[in-house]
C-alpha cells in the first residue's frame, strides 16, 4: 500500500500502516479469539467504565477529524468510539475471525483497522484524498460518496473505503477469502507508536487466529 504525500500535507500527523496476509482461513469464530476478547473487554471496562465517553481524549481526536472532513460524528460515529461503546455494553460485533481480529485491534489501540479481500483489489491500494464525491456501495448496502479532500482508500479502479463512511462492499471479506490487506489509520493526536502497536496486533491475530502468513507489514 502507498500513502499519498498530499494526505499528510492536508492532515499533519496522519499515519497509515498495513499488513498483507496470505493463507487465511475465515471462520465464524475461534475459541482463542473469544477468550482474547474477554480479556480486552475486561480491561476496557476497568479503564473507561466510569468515564464519560465524550471526555476520552482519543474520542475527541477522532471527532475533531470527522468535523474537519465535514462529517457529523454524532450521526455516524468514528469506528474506535463506536466499538468502545459496544464493548462497554457487551454488544461487540461478531462477524468472523479475521474481521473480529481487526475490530479488536481497533478498540485496543485506538487505530481504525479495515480489512479487504486482496484478490478483489485491482493494482496497488493507496491512501489518498478524495478529489470528487464518487459514490460507492458500503458493506451495509448504502451508496454514499466521500466529501472533497476526505481521506480514502482506493485501487486503480474503485474506492475501497472512506474515512468517515467505512468500507466498500466490493472488497469485503467472505469465507472464500484467503488473502487479505489490512489497512490502519490514526487520527492526528494519536501517535505513530499506536499505529505500530496496532500493526503488530493485527499481524499476530492473523497468524494466531486465522492461520495466516504475513507477507509484508509496514507503517508509512
Amino acid at each position: 500500500m502507498k500513502l499519498d504525500p498530499k494526505v499528510c500535507e492536508k492532515y499533519p500527523d496522519f499515519v497509515a500502516g498495513y499488513a498483507l496476509v496470505s493463507g487465511i482461513t475465515v471462520e465464524p469464530t475461534v475459541e482463542g479469539l473469544v477468550e482474547r476478547k474477554r480479556q480486552v473487554f475486561s480491561d476496557l471496562k476497568a479503564r473507561y467504565g466510569a468515564v464519560p465517553v465524550l471526555d476520552i481524549p482519543e474520542v475527541k481526536s477522532y471527532r475533531a477529524l470527522f468535523k474537519t472532513m465535514g462529517a457529523d460524528p454524532s450521526s455516524y460515529r468514528p469506528a474506535p468510539e463506536y466499538l468502545l461503546r459496544r464493548a462497554l455494553d457487551d454488544r461487540f460485533p461478531t462477524i468472523n475471525n479475521l474481521v473480529d481480529s481487526c475490530l479488536l485491534a481497533t478498540v485496543e489501540h485506538w487505530i481504525t483497522a479495515g480489512v479487504y479481500d486482496a484478490e478483489k483489489i485491482k493494482g496497488e491500494a493507496r491512501t489518498t484524498l478524495a478529489i470528487e464525491t464518487e459514490p460507492f456501495e458500503l458493506i451495509d448496502g448504502r451508496k454514499l460518496g466521500p466529501k472533497l479532500d476526505e481521506i480514502v482508500l482506493r485501487d486503480d479502479e474503485k474506492l475501497l473505503a472512506a474515512y468517515t463512511l467505512g468500507d466498500a462492499k466490493a472488497t469485503r471479506v467472505t469465507q472464500k477469502t484467503s488473502n487479505a490487506l489490512i489497512v490502519l489509520w490514526n487520527a492526528p493526536g494519536i501517535g505513530r507508536e499506536r499505529v505500530e502497536a496496532a500493526v503488530d496486533s493485527v499481524a499476530t491475530y492473523a497468524r494466531k487466529y486465522c492461520g495466516g502468513h504475513i507477507e509484508r507489514s509496514e507503517v508509512l
